[in-house]
Protein backbone atom coordinates (compact mmCIF):
# COMPACT_ATOMS: atom_id res chain seq x y z
CA UNK A 1 0.00 0.00 0.00
CA UNK A 2 2.79 2.43 0.91
CA UNK A 3 4.60 1.63 -2.33
CA UNK A 4 1.43 2.34 -4.33
CA UNK A 5 1.16 5.72 -2.61
CA UNK A 6 4.74 6.53 -3.62
CA UNK A 7 4.06 5.48 -7.22
CA UNK A 8 0.91 7.62 -7.30
CA UNK A 9 2.87 10.62 -6.00
CA UNK A 10 5.55 10.21 -8.68
CA UNK A 11 2.88 9.97 -11.38
CA UNK A 12 1.11 13.13 -10.20
CA UNK A 13 4.47 14.92 -9.87
CA UNK A 14 5.38 14.14 -13.50
CA UNK A 15 2.02 15.52 -14.66
CA UNK A 16 2.51 18.70 -12.60
CA UNK A 17 6.04 19.16 -13.94
CA UNK A 18 4.79 18.76 -17.51
CA UNK A 19 2.10 21.38 -17.00
CA UNK A 20 4.55 23.63 -15.15
CA UNK A 21 6.91 23.62 -18.13
CA UNK A 22 4.06 24.52 -20.47
CA UNK A 23 2.80 27.26 -18.17
CA UNK A 24 6.20 29.00 -18.04
CA UNK A 25 7.24 29.31 -21.71
CA UNK A 26 9.90 31.92 -20.93
CA UNK A 27 11.77 29.58 -18.57
CA UNK A 28 14.21 27.34 -20.43
CA UNK A 29 14.62 23.64 -19.82
CA UNK A 30 18.19 24.35 -18.71
CA UNK A 31 16.84 25.46 -15.33
CA UNK A 32 16.09 21.82 -14.51
CA UNK A 33 19.84 21.47 -13.89
CA UNK A 34 19.50 23.98 -11.05
CA UNK A 35 16.35 22.22 -9.78
CA UNK A 36 18.28 18.94 -9.51
CA UNK A 37 21.17 20.78 -7.79
CA UNK A 38 18.77 22.34 -5.28
CA UNK A 39 17.08 19.01 -4.56
CA UNK A 40 20.39 17.22 -3.98
CA UNK A 41 22.05 19.88 -1.84
CA UNK A 42 18.82 20.80 -0.08
CA UNK A 43 18.00 17.26 1.04
CA UNK A 44 20.68 14.67 1.74
CA UNK A 45 23.84 13.48 -0.03
CA UNK A 46 23.21 11.12 -2.94
CA UNK A 47 25.27 8.35 -1.32
CA UNK A 48 23.10 8.44 1.80
CA UNK A 49 20.05 7.52 -0.27
CA UNK A 50 21.89 4.30 -1.08
CA UNK A 51 23.04 3.68 2.49
CA UNK A 52 26.67 4.73 1.99
CA UNK A 53 28.59 7.02 4.32
CA UNK A 54 32.12 8.29 4.45
CA UNK A 55 34.63 6.02 6.12
CA UNK A 56 37.43 6.72 8.52
CA UNK A 57 37.44 8.70 11.72
CA UNK A 58 35.73 12.02 12.32
CA UNK A 59 38.49 14.29 11.04
CA UNK A 60 39.33 12.04 8.10
CA UNK A 61 35.75 11.66 6.87
CA UNK A 62 34.93 15.37 7.19
CA UNK A 63 38.24 16.74 5.92
CA UNK A 64 38.69 14.32 3.02
CA UNK A 65 35.03 14.28 2.01
CA UNK A 66 33.26 11.67 -0.09
CA UNK A 67 34.75 10.98 -3.54
CA UNK A 68 31.35 10.18 -5.05
CA UNK A 69 29.86 13.44 -3.77
CA UNK A 70 32.95 15.30 -5.02
CA UNK A 71 32.43 13.78 -8.48
CA UNK A 72 28.80 14.91 -8.48
CA UNK A 73 29.88 18.46 -7.56
CA UNK A 74 32.40 18.48 -10.44
CA UNK A 75 29.74 17.26 -12.88
CA UNK A 76 27.39 20.07 -11.90
CA UNK A 77 30.20 22.57 -12.26
CA UNK A 78 31.12 21.25 -15.73
CA UNK A 79 27.53 21.13 -16.98
CA UNK A 80 26.82 24.63 -15.66
CA UNK A 81 30.00 25.94 -17.26
CA UNK A 82 29.00 24.48 -20.63
CA UNK A 83 25.62 26.24 -20.35
CA UNK A 84 27.34 29.56 -19.65
CA UNK A 85 29.74 29.04 -22.56
CA UNK A 86 26.83 28.41 -24.92
CA UNK A 87 25.17 31.54 -23.63
CA UNK A 88 28.39 33.46 -24.28
CA UNK A 89 28.54 34.86 -20.76
CA UNK A 90 30.53 38.08 -20.57
CA UNK A 91 32.69 37.62 -17.50
CA UNK A 92 33.77 41.24 -17.67
CA UNK A 93 30.12 42.28 -17.20
CA UNK A 94 29.75 39.84 -14.31
CA UNK A 95 32.79 41.25 -12.51
CA UNK A 96 31.80 44.86 -13.17
CA UNK A 97 28.19 44.48 -12.02
CA UNK A 98 29.10 42.50 -8.88
CA UNK A 99 32.16 44.26 -7.47
CA UNK A 100 31.22 43.68 -3.84
CA UNK A 101 30.69 39.94 -4.39
CA UNK A 102 33.99 39.73 -6.29
CA UNK A 103 35.85 41.33 -3.36
CA UNK A 104 34.08 38.87 -1.03
CA UNK A 105 35.35 35.86 -2.96
CA UNK A 106 38.81 37.28 -3.66
CA UNK A 107 39.24 37.52 0.11
CA UNK A 108 38.26 33.88 0.54
CA UNK A 109 40.62 32.72 -2.20
CA UNK A 110 43.43 34.68 -0.59
CA UNK A 111 42.67 32.87 2.67
CA UNK A 112 44.43 29.83 1.19
CA UNK A 113 47.67 31.71 1.88
CA UNK A 114 47.19 31.81 5.66
CA UNK A 115 45.09 28.69 6.16
CA UNK A 116 46.76 25.97 8.21
CA UNK A 117 44.98 23.43 5.96
CA UNK A 118 45.35 25.03 2.49
CA UNK A 119 44.32 21.93 0.55
CA UNK A 120 41.06 21.65 2.49
CA UNK A 121 40.44 25.36 1.99
CA UNK A 122 41.03 25.00 -1.77
CA UNK A 123 38.70 21.99 -2.08
CA UNK A 124 35.88 23.75 -0.25
CA UNK A 125 36.32 26.90 -2.32
CA UNK A 126 36.23 24.82 -5.50
CA UNK A 127 32.94 23.25 -4.37
CA UNK A 128 31.62 26.74 -3.56
CA UNK A 129 32.35 27.76 -7.16
CA UNK A 130 29.72 25.24 -8.25
CA UNK A 131 27.04 27.22 -6.39
CA UNK A 132 28.19 30.41 -8.13
CA UNK A 133 27.91 28.69 -11.52
CA UNK A 134 24.35 27.58 -10.68
CA UNK A 135 23.47 31.13 -9.66
CA UNK A 136 24.83 32.47 -12.96
CA UNK A 137 22.78 29.91 -14.90
CA UNK A 138 19.69 31.38 -13.24
CA UNK A 139 20.71 35.01 -13.66
CA UNK A 140 21.47 34.60 -17.38
CA UNK A 141 17.97 33.32 -18.15
CA UNK A 142 15.81 35.33 -20.54
CA UNK A 143 13.39 35.92 -17.63
CA UNK A 144 15.46 35.65 -14.42
CA UNK A 145 12.55 36.46 -12.07
CA UNK A 146 10.37 33.75 -13.59
CA UNK A 147 13.30 31.31 -13.60
CA UNK A 148 14.01 31.86 -9.88
CA UNK A 149 10.35 31.29 -9.10
CA UNK A 150 10.09 28.16 -11.26
CA UNK A 151 13.22 26.52 -9.82
CA UNK A 152 12.27 26.71 -6.16
CA UNK A 153 8.59 25.99 -6.73
CA UNK A 154 9.53 22.84 -8.66
CA UNK A 155 11.96 21.87 -5.92
CA UNK A 156 9.14 22.26 -3.40
CA UNK A 157 6.73 20.11 -5.44
CA UNK A 158 9.14 17.21 -4.99
CA UNK A 159 10.74 17.70 -1.58
CA UNK A 160 7.78 18.87 0.52
CA UNK A 161 5.09 16.24 -0.25
CA UNK A 162 7.75 13.51 -0.39
CA UNK A 163 8.92 14.53 3.09
CA UNK A 164 5.38 14.20 4.42
CA UNK A 165 5.06 10.76 2.80
CA UNK A 166 8.40 9.57 4.19
CA UNK A 167 7.62 10.83 7.69
CA UNK A 168 4.19 9.20 7.82
CA UNK A 169 4.61 6.01 5.78
CA UNK A 170 8.36 5.32 5.54
CA UNK A 171 9.70 6.10 9.06
CA UNK A 172 13.00 4.35 8.37
CA UNK A 173 13.68 7.16 5.88
CA UNK A 174 11.68 10.10 7.16
CA UNK A 175 12.52 9.91 10.86
CA UNK A 176 15.70 9.92 12.90
CA UNK A 177 16.19 8.95 16.51
CA UNK A 178 18.41 11.17 18.62
CA UNK A 179 19.36 11.65 22.25
CA UNK A 180 21.57 9.63 24.53
CA UNK A 181 19.25 6.62 24.41
CA UNK A 182 17.95 7.25 20.87
CA UNK A 183 14.42 7.69 22.23
CA UNK A 184 13.69 11.15 20.85
CA UNK A 185 12.11 11.24 17.37
CA UNK A 186 13.26 13.89 14.89
CA UNK A 187 11.30 14.44 11.68
CA UNK A 188 13.76 14.72 8.78
CA UNK A 189 11.79 13.78 5.64
CA UNK A 190 14.05 13.95 2.58
CA UNK A 191 16.77 15.66 4.63
CA UNK A 192 19.16 14.42 7.31
CA UNK A 193 18.23 16.88 10.07
CA UNK A 194 15.16 18.79 11.18
CA UNK A 195 16.84 22.13 10.53
CA UNK A 196 17.63 21.15 6.93
CA UNK A 197 14.03 20.08 6.41
CA UNK A 198 12.97 23.34 8.05
CA UNK A 199 14.95 25.31 5.44
CA UNK A 200 13.27 23.38 2.60
CA UNK A 201 9.83 24.07 4.08
CA UNK A 202 10.70 27.73 4.71
CA UNK A 203 11.92 28.29 1.13
CA UNK A 204 8.90 26.43 -0.24
CA UNK A 205 6.47 28.46 1.86
CA UNK A 206 7.94 31.77 0.70
CA UNK A 207 8.28 30.93 -3.01
CA UNK A 208 4.91 29.23 -3.33
CA UNK A 209 3.28 32.24 -1.70
CA UNK A 210 5.14 34.55 -4.10
CA UNK A 211 4.02 32.44 -7.06
CA UNK A 212 0.40 32.47 -5.90
CA UNK A 213 0.43 36.24 -5.30
CA UNK A 214 1.99 36.91 -8.71
CA UNK A 215 -0.51 34.68 -10.53
CA UNK A 216 -3.53 36.05 -8.67
CA UNK A 217 -6.05 37.70 -11.05
CA UNK A 218 -4.77 41.20 -11.83
CA UNK A 219 -5.96 41.51 -15.39
CA UNK A 220 -3.32 39.02 -16.56
CA UNK A 221 -3.53 35.38 -17.58
CA UNK A 222 -4.42 33.12 -14.69
CA UNK A 223 -2.55 29.96 -13.88
CA UNK A 224 -4.38 26.69 -14.67
CA UNK A 225 -6.60 25.52 -11.81
CA UNK A 226 -4.66 22.30 -11.37
CA UNK A 227 -1.41 24.23 -10.90
CA UNK A 228 -3.04 26.68 -8.50
CA UNK A 229 -4.44 23.76 -6.50
CA UNK A 230 -1.00 22.10 -6.48
CA UNK A 231 0.62 25.29 -5.19
CA UNK A 232 -1.97 25.71 -2.44
CA UNK A 233 -1.68 22.07 -1.32
CA UNK A 234 2.13 22.20 -1.33
CA UNK A 235 2.06 25.54 0.52
CA UNK A 236 -0.14 23.97 3.19
CA UNK A 237 2.28 21.03 3.42
CA UNK A 238 5.17 23.47 3.93
CA UNK A 239 3.44 25.02 6.93
CA UNK A 240 2.49 21.58 8.25
CA UNK A 241 6.17 20.59 8.24
CA UNK A 242 7.25 23.90 9.76
CA UNK A 243 4.88 23.32 12.66
CA UNK A 244 5.91 19.72 13.38
CA UNK A 245 9.69 19.63 12.74
CA UNK A 246 10.50 21.95 15.67
CA UNK A 247 12.85 24.19 13.67
CA UNK A 248 11.90 27.49 15.27
CA UNK A 249 14.32 29.63 13.24
CA UNK A 250 12.87 28.38 9.95
CA UNK A 251 9.32 28.84 11.22
CA UNK A 252 9.92 32.45 12.26
CA UNK A 253 11.78 33.27 9.04
CA UNK A 254 8.99 31.75 6.94
CA UNK A 255 6.45 33.88 8.79
CA UNK A 256 8.62 36.98 8.41
CA UNK A 257 9.17 36.37 4.69
CA UNK A 258 5.47 35.71 4.09
CA UNK A 259 4.39 38.91 5.85
CA UNK A 260 6.99 40.86 3.90
CA UNK A 261 5.85 39.43 0.55
CA UNK A 262 2.20 40.19 1.29
CA UNK A 263 3.13 43.73 2.31
CA UNK A 264 5.17 44.27 -0.85
CA UNK A 265 2.27 43.03 -2.95
CA UNK A 266 0.63 46.41 -2.29
CA UNK A 267 1.92 49.13 -4.59
CA UNK A 268 1.83 51.78 -1.86
CA UNK A 269 4.51 49.90 0.09
CA UNK A 270 6.46 48.31 -2.77
CA UNK A 271 7.07 51.61 -4.54
CA UNK A 272 7.87 53.46 -1.31
CA UNK A 273 10.51 51.41 0.55
CA UNK A 274 10.98 54.29 2.99
CA UNK A 275 7.66 53.32 4.58
CA UNK A 276 8.82 49.75 5.00
CA UNK A 277 12.10 50.94 6.53
CA UNK A 278 10.24 53.21 8.94
CA UNK A 279 7.93 50.40 10.02
CA UNK A 280 10.90 48.06 10.48
CA UNK A 281 12.86 50.57 12.56
CA UNK A 282 9.82 51.26 14.74
CA UNK A 283 9.21 47.56 15.36
CA UNK A 284 12.87 46.97 16.27
CA UNK A 285 12.82 49.98 18.65
CA UNK A 286 9.61 48.75 20.30
CA UNK A 287 10.96 45.23 20.73
CA UNK A 288 14.25 46.43 22.26
CA UNK A 289 12.40 48.82 24.56
CA UNK A 290 9.97 46.19 25.79
CA UNK A 291 12.77 43.65 26.23
CA UNK A 292 14.79 46.09 28.35
CA UNK A 293 11.74 46.92 30.47
CA UNK A 294 9.95 43.60 30.93
CA UNK A 295 12.24 41.02 29.25
CA UNK A 296 9.87 39.89 26.51
CA UNK A 297 12.64 38.02 24.65
CA UNK A 298 12.92 35.33 27.31
CA UNK A 299 9.13 34.95 27.50
CA UNK A 300 8.90 34.69 23.72
CA UNK A 301 11.64 32.05 23.55
CA UNK A 302 9.97 30.08 26.33
CA UNK A 303 6.67 30.25 24.46
CA UNK A 304 8.40 28.89 21.34
CA UNK A 305 9.93 26.04 23.35
CA UNK A 306 13.43 27.53 23.51
CA UNK A 307 15.52 28.65 26.45
CA UNK A 308 17.24 32.09 26.55
CA UNK A 309 20.57 30.47 25.58
CA UNK A 310 19.02 29.31 22.25
CA UNK A 311 19.54 25.67 23.25
CA UNK A 312 23.03 26.38 24.72
CA UNK A 313 24.18 28.21 21.56
CA UNK A 314 25.05 31.46 23.35
CA UNK A 315 27.03 29.51 25.96
CA UNK A 316 29.19 27.85 23.31
CA UNK A 317 29.88 30.98 21.23
CA UNK A 318 32.50 32.53 23.60
CA UNK A 319 34.32 29.19 23.87
CA UNK A 320 34.48 28.86 20.08
CA UNK A 321 35.99 32.33 19.82
CA UNK A 322 38.82 31.17 22.09
CA UNK A 323 39.76 28.56 19.47
CA UNK A 324 39.99 31.25 16.76
CA UNK A 325 43.57 31.08 15.35
CA UNK A 326 43.61 34.62 13.91
CA UNK A 327 41.12 37.28 14.99
CA UNK A 328 41.86 39.48 11.98
CA UNK A 329 41.67 37.07 9.02
CA UNK A 330 40.42 33.83 10.56
CA UNK A 331 41.26 30.21 9.81
CA UNK A 332 40.50 30.27 6.07
CA UNK A 333 37.40 29.58 4.01
CA UNK A 334 35.29 26.99 5.89
CA UNK A 335 38.46 25.64 7.50
CA UNK A 336 37.85 26.40 11.16
CA UNK A 337 36.11 23.03 11.44
CA UNK A 338 39.06 20.99 10.19
CA UNK A 339 41.91 18.90 11.51
CA UNK A 340 42.82 19.28 15.16
CA UNK A 341 40.24 22.05 15.80
CA UNK A 342 37.47 19.76 14.54
CA UNK A 343 38.60 16.99 16.89
CA UNK A 344 38.89 19.32 19.89
CA UNK A 345 35.54 21.03 19.30
CA UNK A 346 33.82 17.70 18.67
CA UNK A 347 35.03 16.33 22.00
CA UNK A 348 34.54 19.57 23.92
CA UNK A 349 31.10 20.59 22.62
CA UNK A 350 29.43 17.26 22.05
CA UNK A 351 29.72 16.76 18.31
CA UNK A 352 28.83 20.11 16.74
CA UNK A 353 30.10 20.99 13.25
CA UNK A 354 29.04 24.64 13.03
CA UNK A 355 28.69 27.66 15.29
CA UNK A 356 24.90 27.96 14.76
CA UNK A 357 25.45 31.62 13.94
CA UNK A 358 26.39 32.71 10.42
CA UNK A 359 28.20 35.84 11.58
CA UNK A 360 30.26 33.98 14.17
CA UNK A 361 30.96 31.27 11.60
CA UNK A 362 32.24 33.96 9.23
CA UNK A 363 34.39 35.39 12.04
CA UNK A 364 35.90 31.97 12.79
CA UNK A 365 36.76 31.41 9.13
CA UNK A 366 37.50 34.99 8.05
CA UNK A 367 38.11 37.02 11.19
CA UNK A 368 36.88 40.58 11.62
CA UNK A 369 37.95 41.37 8.06
CA UNK A 370 35.72 38.64 6.71
CA UNK A 371 32.76 39.80 8.80
CA UNK A 372 33.27 43.39 7.64
CA UNK A 373 33.28 42.33 3.98
CA UNK A 374 30.18 40.17 4.50
CA UNK A 375 28.25 43.02 6.13
CA UNK A 376 29.35 45.38 3.34
CA UNK A 377 28.12 42.93 0.69
CA UNK A 378 24.74 42.63 2.45
CA UNK A 379 24.39 46.42 2.65
CA UNK A 380 25.31 46.87 -1.03
CA UNK A 381 22.77 44.19 -1.97
CA UNK A 382 20.04 45.94 0.02
CA UNK A 383 20.76 49.31 -1.62
CA UNK A 384 20.50 47.69 -5.07
CA UNK A 385 17.25 45.94 -4.15
CA UNK A 386 15.89 49.25 -2.86
CA UNK A 387 16.50 50.80 -6.29
CA UNK A 388 14.79 47.82 -7.91
CA UNK A 389 11.73 48.36 -5.72
CA UNK A 390 11.54 51.99 -6.81
CA UNK A 391 11.58 51.12 -10.51
CA UNK A 392 9.19 48.16 -10.08
CA UNK A 393 11.55 45.30 -10.97
CA UNK A 394 9.55 42.01 -10.97
CA UNK A 395 11.95 40.13 -8.69
CA UNK A 396 12.59 42.98 -6.21
CA UNK A 397 10.08 41.77 -3.61
CA UNK A 398 11.41 38.20 -3.44
CA UNK A 399 15.00 39.47 -3.41
CA UNK A 400 14.24 41.65 -0.39
CA UNK A 401 12.39 38.82 1.37
CA UNK A 402 15.28 36.37 0.84
CA UNK A 403 17.86 38.94 1.98
CA UNK A 404 15.96 39.69 5.20
CA UNK A 405 15.43 35.97 5.83
CA UNK A 406 19.15 35.27 5.36
CA UNK A 407 20.12 38.10 7.73
CA UNK A 408 17.73 36.91 10.45
CA UNK A 409 18.26 33.18 9.94
CA UNK A 410 22.00 33.46 10.48
CA UNK A 411 21.56 34.71 14.03
CA UNK A 412 20.79 31.25 15.39
CA UNK A 413 21.83 29.09 12.40
CA UNK A 414 24.62 29.30 9.83
CA UNK A 415 23.95 29.39 6.09
CA UNK A 416 26.57 31.87 4.86
CA UNK A 417 29.10 30.01 2.68
CA UNK A 418 27.38 26.70 3.42
CA UNK A 419 26.39 24.80 0.29
CA UNK A 420 22.61 24.49 0.33
CA UNK A 421 19.35 25.97 -0.88
CA UNK A 422 19.39 29.09 1.31
CA UNK A 423 22.98 29.94 0.37
CA UNK A 424 22.24 29.50 -3.35
CA UNK A 425 19.31 31.88 -2.93
CA UNK A 426 21.53 34.32 -1.04
CA UNK A 427 24.12 34.29 -3.83
CA UNK A 428 21.40 34.95 -6.41
CA UNK A 429 20.15 37.87 -4.32
CA UNK A 430 23.65 39.31 -3.82
CA UNK A 431 24.40 39.23 -7.54
CA UNK A 432 22.92 41.28 -10.37
CA UNK A 433 20.93 39.89 -13.28
CA UNK A 434 22.70 40.13 -16.63
CA UNK A 435 20.05 41.39 -19.07
CA UNK A 436 22.46 42.26 -21.87
CA UNK A 437 23.88 38.73 -21.78
CA UNK A 438 20.43 37.13 -21.79
CA UNK A 439 19.00 39.36 -24.49
CA UNK A 440 21.95 38.67 -26.78
CA UNK A 441 20.97 35.01 -27.08
CA UNK A 442 18.67 33.88 -29.82
CA UNK A 443 15.61 31.98 -28.51
CA UNK A 444 16.48 29.05 -30.75
CA UNK A 445 19.82 28.60 -29.00
CA UNK A 446 18.32 28.90 -25.51
CA UNK A 447 16.13 25.84 -25.54
CA UNK A 448 18.97 23.39 -25.84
Amino acid sequence: MNLLLLIAFITVLICIYYQEQRDRPRVTRTTWIVVVWAVIYGSRPVTEWFGQTGGGGLSESVDEGNPIEATISILFLLVGSVVLLRRKLRWGTVLKENTAVVVFYVFWWLSILWSDYPLITFKRLFKEFGAIIMALVVLTELAPAEAIKAIFVRMSYLCIPLSVILIRYFPEWGRAYVGYDKSEVMWVGVATHKNTLGVLAMVGAVFLLWDILESWPKGTRRAPRTLLASRLITLGSCWYLLLIVNSVTSLLCAALGSVLLISLHFTGIRNRPTRLELIGCCLIAIIFTLDSLVGIKDDFLNAMGRDPTLTTRTEIWPMLMELQPNAFVGAGFNTFWAGERLRVSFEKFGGIFQAHNGYLETYLNGGWLGVSILVSVLIVAYLKIRKQLLIGAPEASIRLAVLIIAVVYNYSEASFNKIGVLWLLTIIVLMQTLPETASSRAPARVRC
